[in-house]
């Protein structure tokens, strides 16, 4: 198994409903917003439908979802009615955003100077906020600094790769991709 990326509306919850898991309901009822009842019953459909109906969904000491098939690996995002889902035989994390959020605004949050320039050269503010997204997902342990722990080195834009590495390590690649108006930050 390769990475295999999963992007989906997300249904209505009478709908989610219909099609979940006594267990996954059970997690949703203590939200009190339907939007992230919505999101994790979603999400949890689409591992399900994958992985197969009995796969165990838990999280790890930071909160990152994870199952119990061996040698693989979820991430999950969402944003706004959609749901994005990456499985894994390795490591992963995946973001996904509107593209129309003006993310120039809040640069100075998640941009150093040198990301800001090619983040302006490029017209990729979105993808370098999902890209910093996925790759706190891919540290998994919490503790750092967008701007500072965080750092993306290179953008190569024939394979539309950012090159980055957290807290000085080795270099990690992030794949973006646009599906309609919406940004993806994949890695793995």
């Amino acid at each position: 198994m390769s990475s295999r990326l999963h992007i989906e509306q997300i249904e209505t919850e009478e709908a989610l409903l219909q099609i979940s898991q006594t267990g996954d309901i059970a997690v949703v009822e203590g939200f009190a917003n339907a939007r992230r009842r919505c999101e994790a019953l979603a999400w949890r459909a689409i591992v399900r439908r994958e992985l197969g109906a009995d796969v165990v969904i838990s999280y790890d000491e930071y909160g990152a979802p994870r199952v119990d098939v061996p040698s693989t690996f979820i991430s999950v995002s969402h944003s706004r009615g959609v749901v994005a889902v990456l499985i894994s035989e390795h490591q992963c994390a995946v973001d996904i955003e509107h593209a129309e959020r003006d993310f120039a605004k809040v640069a100075e949050r998640y941009l150093s100077p040198a990301e800001y320039r090619v983040a302006e050269q490029y017209d990729l503010f979105a993808e370098m906020w999902c890209a910093k997204e996925a790759l706190y997902k891919y540290h998994k342990k919490g503790g750092v600094d967008l701007v500072k722990d965080l750092v993306i080195s290179d953008y190569l834009p024939k394979s539309n790769t950012l090159v980055a590495t957290i807290l000085g390590g080795e270099p990690i690649e992030i794949t973006l991709c646009r599906e309609g108006t919406l940004v993806v930050a994949q890695i793995g």
